[in-house]
């Protein structure tokens, strides 16, 4: 079963409170998706001023690269579908 972590400033981190709290199939619950991060209003703070930040950075790229990039990554997480979902 795998234990999912917040994706804040560019890592992957365990919220502050330390919780986590099961996300089962609602069609089977029987099914465990995962484990997942109980967050608190300090996680969400802290993954809105990384947010902020980026943006700042990011505005600046042009439309068409931005565009590539995006591109790019979509294609990263169709060909990597299977990895991504832990199976």
């Amino acid at each position: 079963m795998p234990t999912y972590r917040n994706f804040i400033d560019g890592n992957w981190e365990p919220s502050v409170s330390g919780r986590l709290f099961e996300n089962r199939n609602p069609a089977n619950a029987d099914d465990l998706i995962g484990m997942f991060q109980q967050s608190t209003p300090t996680d969400v703070a802290r993954a809105l001023g990384a947010a902020v930040r980026a943006f700042a950075h990011w505005r600046l790229v042009p439309a068409p690269r931005r565009a590539e990039i995006l591109f790019r990554a979509a294609t990263l997480m169709i060909e990597r579908k299977r990895q991504l979902r832990g199976t």
